[in-house]
């Protein structure tokens, strides 16, 4: 049986197996301690390697952005008298952590009195975000270049997803700007940082600071951590299809698996306990890309009541021509899955016919996992 699904526009087609009666739901979830895991630090890549993948990731019109309160306005304390504002240039932008969609929009607005950089007094500036800690290509996303000008005006708004509450605490953007060569390395200009921490939920902030030099980046911290990248996930259960639904929206920073820095990465979904074989899905590959887009969406054929007894096994894999595919990441939501894992289980359970969509952090380990295509 086929079915066609859209998000955002996007189409796709599904196939499905047909599902039966509905059953109550078997009181088992009502209680559960909460805990989450972060990612962290990851080693750092060269800077002018990013580009264009990244032009087309997270892009968004400035006029498309949800509106909030009024924005708030923050000047560089130093003023415009120091050295580096001289030297460098001064940045003007606005950042906004819109909580619900749990998204980081970046606004680039212009920069003024650049650097120099080519021959003819000019530069071919760029900007380009990383945030801090984590891992580097996954991490970062750029604007498009404007050649032969020390005064550039981008209007450009560069989108994180899956950015969460503790993000806001302990993360930190990393704002470049820089000058891109065809025929050598891209130079550096100027950056500044911003401690997430400083950004109300929902409230735009507008900064117009100088740019200052670079400042080195802390390969050590939170080295314990490896970050494998998140993920996605819808779920619903259907009085009409009578099943499962679940939905492999997109996933967010990646790690690299192959010699590229790239992942060319697909997701499998497992049902367990599965006696028939029969509840493996997977989803297309995506080729070359740390932040990918699936907008798929699976059914499984269970009764309500049964789904307190079923853990939903979600792995991302890169695929690999000729050898076997690399392990990105996994996680498991069901009646023995913590924190957020455990409460995306239980609001799908007790709201029939309702789509539950959360972010979750992948992790390396997966309990009970075969981790092998």
């Amino acid at each position: 049986i086929s079915d066609t699904f859209s998000w955002a526009g996007r189409v796709s087609v599904q196939h499905f197996v047909p599902c039966s009666h509905t059953m109550s739901l078997l009181a088992l979830l009502a209680q559960k301690s909460t805990s989450s895991r972060f990612p962290a630090e990851a080693p750092r890549d060269e800077d002018e390697d990013v580009d264009q993948l990244f032009g087309a990731y997270g892009t968004t019109p400035a006029e498309q952005l949800p509106k909030y309160q009024a924005p708030e306005e923050v000047v560089d304390p130093e003023g415009y008298e120091s050295d580096d504002c001289t030297t460098l240039g001064t940045l003007d932008f606005s950042l906004l952590y819109d909580q619900e969609n749990n998204a980081l929009h970046c606004t680039i607005n212009k920069a003024k009195g650049l650097k120099p950089m080519d021959h003819n007094g000019l530069a071919d500036p760029y900007v380009k975000l990383h945030l801090l800690p984590g891992a580097s290509k996954a991490n970062k996303l750029r604007t498009k270049t404007l050649r032969n000008t020390l005064n550039p005006t981008w209007n450009e708004t560069l989108t994180y997803y899956g950015i969460t509450d503790e993000d806001m605490i302990r993360k930190t953007l990393r704002i470049s700007v820089c000058d891109e060569d065809k025929f050598r390395h891209n130079e550096f200009i100027g950056e500044t940082r911003i401690p997430l921490k400083k950004l109300k939920p929902n409230q735009t902030k507008n900064f117009n600071i100088c740019l200052e030099k670079q400042l080195p980046i802390d390969k050590t911290e939170d080295k314990s951590l490896e970050e494998r990248g998140r993920i996605l996930i819808s779920l619903k259960y259907s009085s009409q299809k009578q099943g499962l639904l679940v939905g492999i929206i997109r996933c967010a920073h990646l790690a690299a698996m192959d010699a590229n820095g790239y992942s060319d990465p697909y997701v499998k979904t497992y049902l367990k306990p599965d006696e028939d074989k029969k509840s493996k899905h997977k989803t297309a590959v995506k080729k070359k890309t740390l932040n990918p887009e699936f907008n798929e969406e699976f059914c499984y054929e269970i009764k309500h009541g049964d789904l307190a007894k079923k853990t939903l096994e979600v792995t991302v894999w890169d695929y690999d021509i000729g050898k076997s595919n690399d392990f990105i990441g996994g996680v498991v939501l069901g009646i023995n899955a913590k924190g957020e894992r455990l409460k995306h289980w239980f609001d799908c359970l007790k709201n029939k016919d309702k789509k539950i969509e959360r972010w979750h952090t992948l992790t390396n380990e997966l309990p009970g996992a075969v981790l092998s295509d």
